[in-house]
């Protein structure tokens, strides 16, 4: 079977640009068959919950590192 490397990240100009759900921002997705950089932001489960319920769509950086700053000392932290 030939199977073409997928590479990590496309190049700038394929990076598609989305609407932040939470503040209307367009931003560019950078998300890779490696992963996203939203799973490097850490959300207590609170947080998570709440997000899950309020959004269907991704947020841009500055939104989500908004609800990780909010969260509440002392309670389990997970990645988005």
């Amino acid at each position: 079977m030939n199977l073409r490397k997928i590479p990590d990240s496309p190049p700038p100009s394929q990076h598609k640009e989305l609407d932040c759900e939470g503040c209307g921002k367009r931003f560019p997705c950078e998300a890779s068959p490696a992963g996203c950089w939203c799973s490097q932001v850490q959300l207590g489960e609170e947080a998570l919950t709440e997000l899950r319920a309020r959004y269907k769509r991704c947020l841009c950086r500055e939104c989500l590192e908004r609800y990780a700053s909010d969260a509440t000392p002392g309670t389990s932290e997970r990645r988005a």
